[in-house]
């Protein structure tokens, strides 16, 4: 249905490249332990959820009426389930399901997940990224439970429809004027298809509420995931800064790969006093250490953002500062864990 165009990679060498390697070498981009995806903190966070939604899904495809029985049942969102008998995890366990008898189902939210899923997991981080994910499905799936509850609470929903929605959202806000190829064949920008795709579902939703149309789709639920996507954009929600960078899978602190190691050792000056922590022009390195600035790490994100969107000729003085800053920490830290 769509086909999306790349931005143009950086060349191999020179001074650009060695400008941002600090970026790339970040703990979400590089350091990652071996294993696969979720399995094991490394991978592609993306590639597992579709691996996920797609052995579910052929699971339920093979495994004949018992199996689809039970996800219907017991996985697939059901309000009167989850309000009146407490089977709160359908509000994710739905987001993993598909109609065993619709290919496109699935096909259509896996492509819509790798399509912009990977960038964004790039820019957000592995465990950002997931917790981003399915803090939009549970949203999503909250919200069309609801609605469904006061309409009589007769109805099933499944799907990763609501979590793509807000990826796909926060993606556009991101890249409005990237381009993505209509039905394969009519190239539009991004804010344009976001109009025409949500369009849909909100004349969907008006239609079903009037009780003018029966179409199986679960329109509120794309809709609040759009609207997760838009205010997790617009306010910065992450995960990590609610832990105050814990680390969620072992319960203790992370520690950012960009920073500056401090001195072994510091020369005297002639009063004999220590010469002062080096400080740069950026004001990332303060007098307080080596994270004075509290918002570092989002710094960083808004200029790989911005690169991707406008190229690193838009950059301006004191974004070029914290990128050459944020490389020498960088290779700072690969020495002296080469020690």
């Amino acid at each position: 249905m769509m086909e999306g165009r790349r931005i143009d990679r950086l060349e191999e060498g020179g001074p650009d490249r060695r400008a941002i390697m600090g970026i790339y070498d970040r703990d979400y981009i590089q350091d990652r332990p071996g294993g696969f995806g979720l399995f094991a903190g490394g991978g592609s966070v993306v590639k597992t959820l579709i691996l996920i939604n797609v052995a579910v899904f052929l699971f339920g495809w093979i495994g004949g009426p018992s199996v689809r029985f039970f996800y219907d049942e017991y996985l697939a969102a059901r309000s009167e389930a989850i309000f009146r008998q407490g089977h709160i995890w359908q509000l994710l366990t739905y987001a993993f399901l598909h109609d065993p008898s619709n290919l496109f189902h699935i096909l259509w939210n896996m492509v819509f997940l790798w399509f912009v899923g990977r960038e964004l997991e790039d820019m957000y981080g592995q465990r950002e990224f997931l917790a981003m994910y399915l803090t939009a499905a549970v949203v999503a799936g909250l919200c069309w439970s609801i609605l469904d509850l006061s309409q009589g609470g007769q109805a099933r929903m499944v799907g990763a429809s609501g979590a793509v929605a807000a990826a796909l959202f926060i993606y556009v806000l991101y890249f409005p004027n990237r381009e993505i190829l209509l039905f394969f064949v009519l190239p539009v920008p991004m804010w344009l298809f976001a109009i025409i795709f949500f369009g849909q579902d909100l004349i969907g939703l008006f239609q079903s509420l009037q009780g003018s149309t029966t179409a199986p789709i679960a329109f509120a639920a794309h809709l609040s995931g759009a609207a997760y996507g838009f205010l997790y954009k617009k306010y910065d929600l992450r995960w990590s800064r609610v832990t105050g960078g814990w680390n969620l899978r072992w319960g203790r602190r992370t520690r950012l790969k960009i920073f500056s190691p401090e001195p072994k050792s510091r020369r005297p000056s002639r009063q004999g006093a220590k010469t002062p922590a080096r400080s740069g022009s950026s004001g990332l390195v303060g007098a307080s250490g080596p994270f004075a600035d509290d918002h570092l790490d989002a710094k960083l994100d808004e200029i790989l953002a911005k690169i991707a969107r406008e190229g690193r000729s838009g950059l301006t003085e004191d974004e070029l500062r914290i990128l050459q800053e944020a490389s020498e920490r960088a290779r700072n830290r690969r020495g002296e864990r080469l020690r």
